[in-house]
């Protein structure tokens, strides 16, 4: 490979993650919907195995990755406000000491990344930033904006708010992904 990135899809069908028909699928897509990044439409379409995806994300973008699982070991809010996580797509999903592990959609975008690290800083953590699926990202997301507790966050309320499975409602995500597939 020269110094300059290989483009995105052509990492993908060279590590034989996608073929070039799938790739020109995805590539269609994103031409009608330029605000999805190509791997998010791979994710939203399930073209491919979630680990092969990261894989090639996280490579390509010099980026840790993980798989985050439907129920988080911390709650994102107590590290982030829920305005922030759902407007920059940035989802604190784990604390291992002093350090806040978050995953983010997009963590090419070096603005938001270094806005969301300062606002933890803060708070005394460090951050490792992480690329994740964007369907999970985006389900926790849904997750965070349906529960009753955070919107009462916006109030005076002093309680830690719990983010229960019962809060999820059809989803954004559900809409998109049906969409996507011509549905």
């Amino acid at each position: 490979m020269n110094e300059e990135k290989m483009l995105i899809g052509e990492e993908f069908i060279a590590k034989k993650v996608l073929t070039r028909d799938e790739v020109a699928v995805v590539l269609s897509y994103q031409n009608d919907h330029p605000e999805l990044k190509f791997g998010e439409i791979v994710d939203v379409l399930d073209m491919c195995d979630k680990n092969d995806l990261l894989e090639v994300l996280s490579s390509n973008l010099g980026v840790k990755s993980a798989i985050i699982d439907r129920k988080l070991s911390v709650n994102p809010i107590n590290f982030l406000p829920a305005d922030i996580i759902v407007t920059y797509r940035a989802l604190p999903f784990e604390k291992n000491g002093d350090t806040i592990s978050v995953a983010f959609t997009n963590p090419q975008d070096k603005d938001t990344v270094e806005y969301v690290k300062k606002l933890i800083k803060k708070e005394g953590y460090k951050v490792d930033v992480y690329i994740s699926l964007y369907t999970t990202i985006m389900a926790h997301i849904e997750k965070i904006k349906n529960s009753k507790e955070v919107r009462m966050c916006f109030s005076d309320t002093p309680s830690q708010p719990e983010i229960n499975d019962d809060d999820i409602g059809d989803t954004i995500l559900e809409e998109v992904k049906n969409e996507m597939r011509g549905k």
